[in-house]
């Protein structure tokens, strides 16, 4: 070409239509490389292509290199360079249909479970277990950011009423497609969750023509079989998944207790675990005259499991060694109906949507106690949670390289509770609990792009509205708050490999139906005392993070202050030699965090990766804590060979050195899990198998102290102490036509880029 020209483009998915940020755009002259630029964090450039240039060299990681000549570029044009995934180099993953890479988008790290071959036949709680970002305490039934659990968990962008742990191991890795972990979440979001956001998004199952796979897993006392699929015509596309698996763990806990009165007792207490999970899901989709998209879905889950639970007392002052057992059963029936439409008004990434969501909880709770073999009482909770949630979004695209959102949302939650109690004398109580929740939202967004620059700014407003009534108290509550939640996302892209980003965003913990329920059933060990008088905590959060991106190594370095003022805190107290628990407010607390991430490629059969994640908070309590500093501090060293293109193997060193919360520290563990895959009959089967904590040295143990009581805990839980997994994948239809070149479609998750 005679002369230099002026370009603009977007590099996206040609799949997906998904953008792809910070793609690389090289200049070449034959074989000299002139120049270049990267794509911003929405995959757009710009580029002045110098005198005599013969073509462009576009790659991003994870994708084929794509190359474009001078004679197909046209002066003042604007390219929209589609780059394919580069499935050859990822053999290993080719029957999952994900790519490895983890993305970095300008409000959330984006993790693809697919890649690991240490989450294959897991459910999701056992997944969360192996990312670095996660922290998960399955002894005190928690999942975990920045070293908080005041964390929202939803499921394509919804909330559920269960525990988190519940939650996740209902949900079998093999069905995820992504995990967003969002530690600065935009306006888009709710406000609940002061350390973030971990919204999982499940497969969707969109290819084109007859998909069918088969799942199978076996392993210590476990077992699973799960099957999904989709057919999918030019205007209409059918998908449904339905599994069972089956658990059964024990748990051995041993508790010593001293009081400051010098009574004793000591407990060895195992958690027999029992329990089956069926799930059945179906949705359509329509997709009409490329300007209507529209989308059902019902998910349908029955998870029923029981706990065993004999407690052998021994030493304790004044009395016999006794015998404490308690037989408690959960059946949770959950179904779950969403609704979706978006009707596209033009160009790309303008539409209007509408979402309706509606889950419905229905939860009982048989619960039977006796002390040596003689019946104490019959206790039977009931719960059953809807949740409904009407959503409107507007996403209108700039000419200049940006784009405005607004929308509005209600949200409400119903809770009714019943909790009768039969006494072995004769007697009854009955108690009646009821909640209810409204949440009303409005937000507006804007991004926009001013050279190397990307900003994303934002703002929310949420009224809050609830009422809690006991029949048996003969008390009602009512709380209602009204705020403001703005937020604030900075990406500069130094160089195609160098990118800083800063954040800022305010979050809320708003009392709920668990701080004011007075009774929730809870373990015969301590005693649970409600608190109507919670009032909401917030949190401002400021997030600054570096990150390169080379082809051989890839490296980030972030660090985060959270200034939580009122904060709600779970408080340990010890009276008439009982052990207590209470949410109560407990004045401020000021976080800081150092999380780093290496990952490095030696060799092309071997992929290294270090993480190393460090917490610290200072407490300036109103309630009195023990330890007044916490920290926590988490390791990871994964190493992957690729042995042909046929094998795998993962090792993985996971390490805690101690860690200290207001009551009470845990001591150093640590352990190693392999893994290694296997792929047959052209990548159509799977093969896995999984030894978790080869060593067996992964004991958890937890020293507490209050100022009547010292306690020392030891677990042996059996998730995460030494055990094997067997899993199998088979591929019994697969479309061999491409997938369907349309536009990525994001029902029930922010369509946040």
């Amino acid at each position: 070409m005679a002369q230099s020209i002026q370009i603009k483009g977007q590099v996206i998915d040609a799949q997906t239509r998904a953008k792809i940020p910070f793609a690389a755009i090289a200049t070449y002259r034959q074989d000299q490389l002139l120049g270049g630029t990267s794509a911003d964090a929405k995959g757009r450039f710009q580029l002045q292509l110098p005198l005599g240039f013969t073509h462009l060299k576009v790659s991003f990681i994870g994708y084929q290199t794509m190359q474009i000549t001078a004679i197909q570029i046209k002066p003042q044009s604007k390219l929209n360079i589609r780059l394919t995934p580069n499935t050859k180099t990822l053999d290993e993953v080719v029957v999952e249909g994900q790519r490895t890479t983890t993305q970095l988008k300008i409000d959330r790290k984006v993790i693809h479970l697919g890649s690991d071959v240490q989450q294959a036949g897991v459910n999701a709680l056992e997944a969360f277990d192996q990312i670095a970002e996660v922290q998960t305490d399955m002894t005190t039934g928690t999942i975990g950011l920045r070293g908080s659990d005041n964390v929202q968990v939803l499921v394509n962008g919804k909330p559920s009423p269960l525990r988190a742990t519940e939650l996740l191991q209902q949900i079998s890795a093999a069905n995820i497609d992504r995990v967003e972990i969002i530690t600065a979440p935009s306006a888009h979001h709710r406000s609940d969750g002061l350390s973030g956001i971990i919204n999982i998004i499940l497969k969707k199952n969109q290819q084109r023509g007859l998909n069918m796979g088969i799942n199978a897993t076996t392993g210590t006392r476990r077992y699973g079989l799960g099957l999904q699929g989709n057919y999918s015509l030019p205007s209409v596309n059918f998908k449904f998944n339905t599994s069972q698996t089956h658990l059964k763990t024990t748990n051995n806990q041993t508790i010593y207790r001293h009081f400051t009165n010098g009574n004793t007792e000591s407990i060895f207490t195992p958690y027999e675990f029992s329990g089956t999970v069926y799930k059945l899901a179906s949705g359509v989709d329509f997709f009409i005259q490329d300007v209507h998209e529209l989308s059902f879905k019902v998910d349908y889950t029955d998870d029923s499991h029981q706990y065993f639970n004999r407690s052998d007392f021994t030493e304790v002052t004044n009395r016999n060694d006794y015998t404490y057992l308690r037989e408690n059963e959960h059946f949770h029936y959950i179904t779950n109906l969403n609704a979706n439409y978006r009707l596209k008004l033009g160009q790309d990434n303008h539409f209007l949507e509408v979402d309706f969501n509606r889950n419905q909880s229905d939860n009982s709770y048989p619960i039977q106690d006796s002390e040596d073999n003689n019946r104490l009482f019959d206790q039977m909770l009931t719960e059953d949670f809807v949740l409904q949630s009407l959503a409107l979004d507007y996403t209108l695209p700039m000419k200049k390289k940006g784009s405005i959102e607004v929308g509005a949302a209600r949200n409400t939650q119903a809770l009714e509770s019943q909790n009768i109690l039969h006494q072995e004398n004769g007697a009854s109580v009955y108690n009646q609990f009821t909640y209810d929740e409204v949440l009303w939202a409005g937000y507006g967004l804007t991004h926009f792009s001013w050279g190397k620059l990307a900003i994303q700014a934002g703002l929310r407003y949420e009224h809050f509205h609830s009422r809690s009534i006991s029949l048996t108290n003969n008390f009602e509550t009512t709380q209602q708050f009204s705020n403001w939640f703005p937020s604030l996302h900075l990406t500069y892209t130094i160089t195609k490999e160098n990118t800083v980003n800063l954040s800022y965003s305010k979050r809320v913990s708003r009392p709920n139906f668990h701080h004011v329920n007075a009774f929730q059933i809870v373990s015969p060990l301590y005693i649970w005392r409600y608190n109507p008088n919670i009032t909401p905590e917030f949190s401002n959060n400021l997030e600054l993070g570096y990150r390169y991106q080379g082809k051989a190594l890839q490296a980030s370095l972030t660090s985060f202050y959270r200034y939580r003022q009122n904060v709600i805190l779970w408080i340990e107290l010890a009276e008439n030699n009982q052990q207590i628990f209470q949410y109560q407010n407990a004045g401020t607390f000021n976080s800081f965090g150092v999380e780093s991430t290496l990952d490095y490629q030696p060799m092309p059969f071997w992929q290294t990766g270090l993480s190393l994640h460090h917490y610290f908070t200072q407490v300036n309590q109103q309630t009195p804590v023990t330890w007044d500093r916490t920290y926590a501090t988490y390791f990871q060293f994964k190493n992957t060979w690729t042995v042909g293109k046929k094998i795998s193997i993962d090792f993985t060193y996971l390490h805690t050195p101690k860690r200290q919360n207001t009551f009470n520290y845990i001591l150093p563990r640590h352990r190693l899990d392999g893994a290694i895959n296997v792929r047959l009959l052209k990548n159509k089967l799977s093969l896995n198998l999984r030894v978790v904590d080869i060593f067996n040295r992964n004991v958890f143990q937890r020293r507490s102290q209050t100022p009547n009581l010292e306690q020392d805990t030891r677990w042996n839980i059996q998730l995460q102490t030494f055990n094997f997994l067997v899993s199998m994948r088979y591929q019994l239809f697969r479309n061999k036509g491409k997938v369907r070149k349309r536009k990525q479609r994001r029902y029930q998750e922010a369509p946040v880029d």
